[in-house]
């Protein structure tokens, strides 16, 4: 039994066969989960982020392995543990995909996940005998395909992070010119002093409109998909009605908590900014301003604190499997090798969570820093600018930073699989050889000739 099955077995109740002689034994899993009650999704529906996580990470090691090894010659059995690996991938994304399409309303997800397991089901049909409607080819399109329902909403938080970058440095510039010309020695300098107060009369009135408005489209798509999910009506699936309004509740809130607590502050301090705290009020203005910095730095801490508290819980779950296998010695070598290998590669996505998650509360924390030096009952000019100067460099910094850790982040190599050359390498370790398996349907190579081309979307 591979290490996420085992985690997983109080809460899934289910092993795949395992293939006896020449015959097929036929894939059952996806009728299991159609005899099940909604209780038995409860506890999977709120464990849903931890659970994709889970496959992520297994997703990244299974399909690393089968690159890092495609040049060995491989025993039998070593076919069948990965064959084993394979349909454990399986059983996950066949779980996911139940769970985002009954009880959480993520189409874009349910199109990945059917598109990964049209893969393994190609993989394993040496092994198991699939309906003919699961046994579809890698990269097959229905010939109405359309965009997956789903997509305006991803389409506007990817459209919303990648706008945030120039608002960032447009509004923080802005504040290092309006700043430096504060200073009574770039006073003299006149060309300069016109040129900002001159171009400062249209940034200024744009910046603090973008300033609520950026994020107006975020906060209404997550605000109303939390509704959506939460009162009851005809958009309900059978199955999420049968949820209990707290764990509906417990799961969208898993999903947007983050966003819609960092939207809902930023958007009511630009608002109360652009209408309210104007003219002699502006100093009260810069006080929320340098509030919601604040803000920015505790919620950051606050979202670390939650999610390197998830993935520490799951390290140490496992840390506990490998030791009670250890000690009583209930487990074959090949389980506790795959075991360690899992927990190496959990450990390799924590330390990248860990950089991600540290660099926006240092990040965040600085700027506060930074901020505070504006505070209006500092009349020193110069601290001002010094202050602002301050919160730019470390915009930049984390700019660079954040692509830094782009490049870093664990890859799921699993659509890769696809191509034609490792569809080639599985055909030769014997994944897809087929003579000595009567009743085998064999996936001719040349089917496998395109990837789906769908954009894999990131998990923190």
């Amino acid at each position: 039994m591979t290490a996420v099955l085992r985690r997983l077995q109080s809460q899934v109740g289910y092993i795949p066969e395992k293939p006896t002689g020449n015959n097929l034994s036929p894939w059952r899993f996806s009728d299991f989960l159609g005899q099940q009650k909604t209780e038995y999704f409860q506890s999977l529906v709120r464990g849903h982020v931890v659970l994709n996580l889970e496959y992520t990470v297994f997703c990244s090691k299974l399909a690393n392995e089968i690159i890092s090894n495609n040049a060995r010659v491989h025993s039998k059995e070593y076919d069948e543990e990965l064959s084993e690996q394979i349909a454990t991938a399986l059983v996950l994304s066949e779980l996911l995909t139940h769970i985002y399409r009954h009880y959480l309303g993520v189409p874009r997800e349910v199109a990945r996940l059917e598109e990964e397991q049209k893969i393994y089901r190609a993989w394993l049909q040496r092994y198991y005998q699939f309906s003919e409607k699961e046994a579809t080819i890698p990269g097959e399109k229905e010939n109405n395909a359309t965009q997956p329902p789903g997509f305006f909403t991803q389409k506007v938080r990817d459209t919303t992070a990648w706008l945030n970058w120039p608002r960032l440095f447009s509004v923080r510039t802005r504040r290092v010119f309006t700043t430096l010309i504060q200073i009574p020695q770039v006073k003299d300098f006149q060309y300069l002093y016109r040129f900002v107060v001159f171009a400062d009369q249209f940034a200024n009135p744009v910046l603090t409109y973008v300033s609520w408005i950026f994020y107006v489209p975020r906060f209404l798509v997550n605000l109303i998909l939390l509704l959506k999910h939460l009162i009851p009506g005809p958009w309900f699936e059978a199955e999420e009605k049968e949820l209990s309004w707290f764990t509906r509740l417990q799961a969208q809130l898993q999903r947007r908590w983050f966003e819609l607590g960092n939207d809902t502050v930023w958007l009511t301090g630009g608002l109360l900014n652009c209408f309210v705290l104007t003219g002699a009020l502006a100093p009260i203005g810069m006080y929320l301003t340098i509030s919601l910095f604040l803000f920015d730095a505790l919620w950051a801490g606050l979202r670390a604190f939650i999610e390197l508290g998830r993935l520490k819980e799951l390290d140490s779950q496992y840390a506990r499997i490998h030791e009670q296998l250890t000690s009583n010695g209930s487990a074959a070598p090949a389980e506790i090798k795959e075991l360690e290998e899992y927990q190496q590669a959990l450990q390799q996505r924590m330390s990248f969570e860990r950089r991600r998650l540290m660099l926006s509360v240092i990040s965040t924390c600085a700027s506060f820093v930074g901020m505070c030096l504006a505070i209006p009952a500092l009349t020193n000019p110069v601290i001002t600018f010094i202050g602002a100067v301050i919160v730019i460099t470390i915009t930049l910094l984390t700019y660079l930073k954040v692509q830094e850790l782009e490049k870093q982040r664990p890859a799921n190599n699993i659509r890769a699989l696809a191509e034609p050359k490792y569809a080639a390498i599985l055909k030769r370790e014997g994944l897809f050889n087929c003579q000595d398996t009567k009743d085998a349907t064999a996936v001719p190579e040349n089917e496998f000739t395109t990837n789906s081309g769908m954009i894999i979307p990131r998990m923190c």
